[in-house]
Formats: C-alpha cells, sequence, structure tokens
C-alpha cells in the first residue's frame, strides 16, 4: 500500500512541477507510468539475480510473489532509466530537454521513495546488523538497525533541500545530479550496516553489496552530470 501511495504522490507532484516549469505534463506522466511499470520488472529482476539467487532459484514460484518483499531499489532504478530513454528517443526529446525532464522526475521521485520505504519499514523488509545504537529496534535476537528507518532519516535532509530549492534557478540537470551524488553516498555508507546473519541476508561480491556497486555507479553518474550541467541552462 505504501509503494503504492508513493507512486500516486510522485504522479502527483510531476503533473503539478510540469505544469509550472509549462512542460507537457500528459507526456511526462505516461513517460512516468512507463517508468513506474519498468522499474517494478527490473526492481524484482535484480534482487532474483543479484540479492537471493539461491532463494528463488530453489523456489521459482516466489519470484512472481512481490507481496511478500524483496524489490531491488537499484534494479528499479535501472528499470526506470531504460524506460526513460526509450520514451524520450520515441517521442524525439532534446537533449536540452531531457535534463528538464529528468529534474521534474528526480523531484517528485524523491518524496514518492520516502514514502514508498515507510511500506518497507512497516514490514520490517531491510533488518541491519545487531547494534546498542538509540535508533535501532528490538527484536526476538536483540536490537538491531532497522535499514529502511535509516534511509527515510537519511533522505530528510535531502527532501529539505529539495522542498527549499524548488522555486529557485538551477541549471538543467541539477536536482538529478544532487539526487544521484546524495543518495549514492548515502546508500553505500548505510549497506555495510545490513544483517549477515539472517535468513535471505544479502549477497556480498568481494565484501560488498549489490547496492555497494549500484551506489557507486550512481555517485559516479551524478558527478558526470553535475560537472556536465553546472554551467549550463537554468530553468527557472
Amino acid at each position: 500500500m505504501w509503494v503504492a501511495l508513493g507512486m500516486l504522490l510522485a504522479l502527483y507532484i510531476v503533473d503539478r512541477r510540469a505544469k509550472r516549469l509549462k512542460l507537457k505534463s500528459e507526456h511526462l506522466l505516461d513517460m512516468a507510468l512507463w517508468m513506474i511499470v519498468s522499474g517494478i520488472v527490473f526492481s524484482r529482476i535484480f534482487e532474483v539475480v543479484f540479492y537471493e539467487p539461491i532463494f528463488y532459484f530453489s523456489h521459482p514460484f516466489e519470484i512472481v510473489k512481490i507481496w511478500h518483499g524483496g524489490l531491488s531499489s537499484f534494479g528499479g532504478l535501472i528499470g526506470a532509466a531504460l524506460a526513460f530513454f526509450i520514451f524520450a528517443k520515441r517521442k524525439n526529446i532534446t537533449k536540452v530537454d531531457v535534463y528538464k525532464i529528468a529534474d521534474v522526475l528526480s523531484f517528485a521521485a524523491l518524496f514518492g521513495w520516502m514514502l514508498g520505504r515507510i511500506g518497507c519499514f512497516m514490514i520490517h523488509d531491510h533488518w541491519g546488523a545487531h547494534s546498542t545504537c538509540p535508533l535501532a529496534m528490538q527484536t526476538p535476537d536483540g536490537p538491531r538497525l532497522e535499514m529502511a528507518f535509516l534511509e527515510i532519516l537519511g533522505l530528510i535532509p535531502l527532501a529539505i533541500i529539495f522542498y527549499v530549492s524548488r522555486k529557485k534557478q538551477k541549471p538543467d540537470g541539477w536536482f538529478t545530479a544532487i539526487l544521484f551524488i546524495y543518495y549514492g553516498v548515502l546508500r553505500f555508507i548505510l549497506d555495510f550496516f545490513r544483517a549477515t546473519d539472517i535468513a535471505g541476508y544479502d549477497a556480498r561480491y568481494l565484501g560488498l553489496t549489490p547496492g555497494h556497486y549500484s551506489a557507486i555507479v550512481l555517485l559516479a553518474c551524478g558527478i558526470w552530470i553535475y560537472r556536465k550541467k553546472s554551467n549550463g541552462k537554468v530553468t527557472k
């Protein structure tokens, strides 16, 4: 339910912000819907292939049961990005408008994502390591960090920055770059605190989770966009 509410909130923000920036909101909503569908599909694929391949290959019917949880955020991002570029190419969207549209979608995605993460927190889909930190939550085997909760807390400063900056003049691509950089750093740090002693814990590759590697790529993309567009066209 919370994921659905997050999607609805994101679509609402896309519509409002597109109209304020004098963009065709119907085109952006169409694009956003395709991105959501593609994001869900790829988030599941990413989860199955990289996070818990042994479990899902042993229980193949569980792959389609997404209501049990198990959607990779970075897989969803890859799926959404793929749909974005395919849609942009088919609609002959110019490179200038691509960054402006990406900013609208990134702005909306942040708030939708935070709302959707509440669902992960409610079902405790991402337990972290044992901890005596005040933010740890009690579980049957002792206090643990709750990764979805920590991610929501970690994103609050970025949400404030976005809200304060929503009407300020920024180069096209600024919101996208800042989101990628901030979330890339946040997730890279948080993934070190994920549990390794519970059933279905995240797979590790050379000591790092798939999220670590995805965060590095996301951070690099964010830095590239920021450097490329920092002196570019400003959206008012």
